[in-house]
C-alpha cells in the first residue's frame, strides 16, 4: 500500500515537472508592465482633467444665474416702461412737461 501512494507521488511529480508552465516571454512583459504603467499615468491626468471641468462648470452655472437674474431684471424694467408709456397717452401737456422733465432731467 505504501508502495503504491509513494507511486502516484511519484507519477505526479514527474508529471509536474515534465509539463511545462506558460510563462509569458521579457519582451511581452515588459510591453504589458510599460503600458500598465501608462495607463495609471492617463488615469492620474483624467482625474485632473475631470476636477479642472469640474470648476469650469460651477464657474458657468454662476454666469447662468447672473444672466438668468439679468433677464428677469430686464422684464420687469420692460414692463415698468410699458405701463408708464401707456399712460402717457392719457397726461395733459403739464403732466407730460413734468414727465419729460422727470426723465431726463432737464
Amino acid at each position: 500500500m505504501l508502495y503504491i501512494v509513494l507511486g502516484f507521488v511519484l507519477l505526479y511529480g514527474v508529471i509536474l515537472l515534465a509539463t511545462r508552465k506558460p510563462q509569458i516571454p521579457a519582451d511581452i512583459k515588459a510591453t504589458i508592465d510599460s503600458l500598465t504603467n501608462l495607463n495609471k499615468q492617463l488615469i492620474e491626468h483624467q482625474k485632473q482633467i475631470d476636477s479642472t471641468i469640474h470648476v469650469y462648470e460651477t464657474e458657468v452655472k454662476q454666469v447662468d444665474d447672473k444672466i438668468d437674474n439679468i433677464k428677469e431684471k430686464t422684464t420687469i424694467i420692460k414692463e415698468y416702461y410699458h405701463e408708464i408709456s401707456q399712460q402717457v397717452n392719457n397726461y395733459t401737456l403739464t403732466e407730460l412737461d413734468s414727465f419729460f422733465k422727470k426723465r431726463y432731467n432737464y
